[in-house]
C-alpha cells in the first residue's frame, strides 16, 4: 500500500512538472510566436532571396505601390512611380534599409498565433504611406536626372507628401551593373533621411536666430550705431578681414539693413554676426535649432548634423556662420527647422506612415502626430517669416512660384563640377501648411536650379 501511495505521489509530481512545462511552452509561444514566425528562414513568408511574399503598400490615395501575386513581389505599373517611390517603399531584397519593406515587415505580415501559417496570404496587411505617388513622380521629373533629394510635408500633421532620393532604379527591372556602375553610387541610401551635406547659406537664418535671441545689440557690432539688432545696418565691401584670415562675398553689396543681408545672402554680414556671438553662442544656437538632432521618421532615425567650433580661428568661425567650413546638416533636420519657423517655433516631426490596416480593411494602427521641442522663440519665428518672405520677393521673384512662399537658397562651390545647392522654405498660407527642402549634388545654384525644382513640385501640390 505504501509503495502504491509513493508511486502515486511520484506520478503526481511528474504530472505537475509536465503541466508546468506545457504552461511555460504555451506562454513562450504566446510571447514569441510572432517573432519566430517572422524569421527570414520561414519559407511561408520569404523567398530563398529574402523577398517578403506577403503584405501590400499603398499611397495616401489608395494607389497600390507594391504587392504580392503568384509568389512574386510586384510594383506599380508606371515606371516613374516605381522609381520615384523606391526609397520609401523599398526594393524586393531589402537593400534600401530605410524603406517600408525593410523596416515594417512585422506590420505587413498578417499573423494569428492561433491559426499559425494558415493565417498567411499574399495580400497580408496594408501599410498606407503618407506620400502621394503622382507628386513623387512629378518631383522625380523635376530632378531631371540629377542626384539629390526632394521632400515636401505638412508641418502641422507631419505627413510627408513627397519624398524622392536619387540616384534611383526600377525595382521591377533592377540594372545588372548596379553594384559596379559608379552612376549608382549610394543608390541604396535615402539621402533625405540618412545623409548630411554642407548647408551653405540655408544656415544663415539659424545664425540670425542666435543673434536675435542672444540679445546682441547694434552697438555690439558697430559702436557708431544704437538700438536693437533689427535696426543694425551693415556695409559690405566684398571681403571681411579678420586677424587670422578673411571671408569673401560673391559681390560688393554696399549698405544693407538686417533683412537685406539675408536677402543678399551676404557672407560678410553673417561672418560678422558669428564672430561677434562667439563659438559657444553659435554652437548653442545650432543645438537649439535642432540641426544636430536625429528625428524618428516612421521607423527610421535620421542622421545627426555635425559642426565644429572648438579650437578654430575667427575667420573659420565666420565661414561656419555662413554654412561652410566643416558644417554638415541632414536634409530632414533642415526641413523641420524651416517648418518650425512657419509654425511659430515648433513643427510636427515628419512621418511616412499614414495607417496600417489588416487584410479585411480593419484599422490596426494610426501613428499620432508628434511635435518637436521649441526650436526657436515665437518672436524670432515671426521675424524670420517676414525676412524669408522678403528674401523671395527681393532675390528669387514671387512670380516663379505657384503660391506665396518664404524661403532661402544655398550654394556650395565644389573643386570639380557644378556647385551643390539647396532651396528650403514653406508656404505662407496657413491653410496650405507645407514645408519643403531640395538638395542637388552638382546641380548648380540654389536660387535657380534648386529653386526651380521646388517651384515645379509646388505647382503640382498647389495648382
Amino acid at each position: 500500500m505504501k509503495k502504491i501511495r509513493s508511486r502515486i505521489g511520484l506520478c503526481s509530481v511528474v504530472l505537475a512538472i509536465f503541466l508546468a512545462g506545457i504552461l511555460v511552452l504555451l506562454n513562450t509561444y504566446r510571447k514569441n510566436a510572432s517573432e519566430w514566425f517572422l524569421t527570414p528562414y520561414n519559407r511561408h513568408l520569404y523567398s530563398s532571396e529574402n523577398v517578403l511574399l506577403t503584405g501590400t503598400i499603398a499611397d495616401r490615395n489608395g494607389v497600390v505601390l507594391s504587392y504580392v501575386k503568384n509568389g512574386e513581389r510586384r510594383y506599380h505599373a508606371n515606371a516613374d512611380v516605381r522609381m520615384s517611390t523606391l526609397h520609401v517603399v523599398g526594393d524586393p531584397y531589402g537593400k534600401i534599409g530605410a524603406s517600408a519593406l525593410a523596416t515594417m515587415r512585422d506590420d505587413l505580415v498578417s499573423f494569428s498565433a492561433a491559426k499559425g501559417i494558415s493565417s498567411v496570404d499574399e495580400a497580408g496587411n496594408t501599410v498606407v504611406l503618407t506620400i502621394d505617388a503622382k507628386l513623387n513622380a512629378a518631383a522625380l521629373e523635376a530632378l531631371d536626372g540629377r542626384n539629390g533629394t526632394v521632400c515636401v510635408y505638412n508641418y502641422k500633421t507631419g505627413e510627408i507628401l513627397a519624398l524622392v532620393s536619387t540616384p534611383t532604379f526600377d525595382p521591377s527591372d533592377i540594372p545588372e551593373d548596379i553594384e559596379e556602375n559608379p552612376s549608382y553610387a549610394g543608390v541604396y541610401m535615402n539621402r533625405f533621411l540618412s545623409t548630411t551635406a554642407t548647408p551653405g547659406s540655408v544656415l544663415k537664418p539659424v545664425i540670425l536666430q542666435a543673434a536675435l535671441e542672444s540679445g546682441l545689440q547694434a552697438s555690439d557690432l558697430d559702436p557708431a550705431q544704437s538700438g536693437p539688432l533689427i535696426d543694425w545696418n551693415f556695409t559690405c565691401k566684398g571681403v571681411n578681414r579678420f586677424p587670422d584670415g578673411y571671408v569673401n562675398c560673391p559681390k560688393v553689396h554696399g549698405k544693407q539693413s538686417l533683412i537685406e543681408t539675408l536677402a543678399d545672402s551676404c557672407n560678410c554680414a553673417y561672418a560678422t554676426l558669428a564672430v561677434a556671438l562667439g563659438p559657444d553662442t553659435v554652437s548653442e544656437g545650432i543645438r537649439k535649432s535642432g540641426l544636430t538632432d536625429s528625428y524618428k521618421v516612421g521607423t527610421v532615425n535620421t542622421a545627426h548634423g555635425a559642426f565644429r567650433f572648438t579650437g578654430i580661428y575667427d575667420y573659420q568661425l565666420g565661414y561656419a556662420g555662413v554654412g561652410l567650413y566643416l558644417d554638415q546638416v541632414n536634409p530632414c533636420s533642415l526641413l523641420v527647422y524651416y517648418a518650425a519657423i512657419a509654425g511659430g517655433g515648433r513643427a510636427a516631426v515628419p512621418n511616412t506612415v499614414l495607417e496600417i490596416r489588416d487584410e479585411n480593411g480593419k484599422l490596426l494602427r494610426r501613428p499620432e502626430t508628434e511635435l518637436t521641442r521649441e526650436l526657436l522663440d515665437a518672436s524670432t519665428a515671426e521675424y524670420l517669416r517676414k525676412a524669408l518672405s522678403e528674401d523671395v520677393r527681393l532675390s528669387y521673384g514671387t512670380d516663379r512660384f505657384p503660391c506665396a512662399i518664404a524661403a532661402k537658397s544655398g550654394t556650395v562651390s565644389q573643386s570639380k563640377g557644378a556647385s551643390n545647392c539647396w532651396f528650403a522654405g514653406f508656404t505662407t498660407d496657413e491653410d496650405k501648411p507645407y514645408a519643403f527642402v531640395v538638395y542637388l549634388e552638382h546641380g548648380g545654384t540654389g536660387s535657380r536650379a534648386a529653386g526651380d525644382v521646388a517651384a515645379a513640385v509646388l505647382s503640382h501640390l498647389v495648382p
